[in-house]
């Protein structure tokens, strides 16, 4: 019976959400000045009252470009998907002659 409570409680719960992700444009914008991680957190320390550490705030800010580079399931969904165009068979498609081959064995034997 305790092994069910505890199944529920970590069911439950708020999603975790970084208390820096609010601060994630003027991270980006202080990289882009060139600032370092140190001078960057000591910064969110004193204006933005954010105590965080240059070793936890380079590892968000990782882990944040990589969430950011992955397209997300919810947002694909929401977006239409483009049609493609099928071409005709009517139309005929332009062929290019080649006359030398792509093999990488063959060797230049003019002489």
């Amino acid at each position: 019976m305790d092994s069910e409570t505890k199944k529920e409680r970590r069911n439950g719960g708020r999603a975790y959400r970084s208390r820096l992700e609010p601060f994630a444009e003027f991270i980006r914008e202080q990289r882009q000045q060139r600032w370092t991680w140190q001078e960057i957190a000591a910064r969110l320390r004193t204006e933005k009252d954010c105590v965080i550490t240059f070793q936890g705030l380079h590892q968000f800010y990782r882990r944040y470009l990589k969430r950011q580079a992955r397209p997300h399931w919810e947002s694909e969904a929401a977006t239409p998907q483009p049609t493609t165009v099928i071409p005709s068979a009517s139309t005929p498609t332009p062929q290019t002659k080649t006359t030398e081959t792509n093999n990488p064995y063959t060797f230049n034997t003019n002489i």
